[in-house]
């Protein structure tokens, strides 16, 4: 079976395609209650507000092609994206979020060194 995987403005959306079938599933973010990682299975799950049985969203297998540090890398980044996304927040929004936490850093290691 194919799968693709869009992380889209809203919901994320997992497709899959067989011989004679296609089915989709729509993971609305204003209903996800829970987005989880696991390192050691290298697979991401997320719990829905409708649902109290976790759903993996996205698994990588090592290969003799990818070794254990870049599909941890893979995994890791579809997390953060997914974060990202069901966060809805603008590239602007992100932004200044990020400009924040590097200044309550830098506040952090000056009252420290106090």
């Amino acid at each position: 079976m194919n799968t693709n995987r869009i992380i889209g403005k809203h919901a994320l959306i997992l497709t899959g395609r067989g011989k004679t079938e296609i089915a989709s599933q729509i993971f609305v973010y204003d209903h996800i209650r829970e987005v989880r990682v696991d390192i050691e299975k290298l697979e991401v799950k997320v719990l829905m507000n409708y649902d109290e049985a976790y759903f993996r969203v996205y698994k990588v297998e090592i290969t003799k092609e990818l070794n254990k540090e870049a599909a941890v890398k893979m995994v890791l980044d579809f997390y953060s994206k997914l974060l990202n996304a069901s966060m809805k927040f603008s590239k602007e929004e992100l932004e200044n979020l990020e400009k924040n936490r590097k200044q309550i850093i830098e506040k952090t290691k000056k009252n420290g060194k106090q």
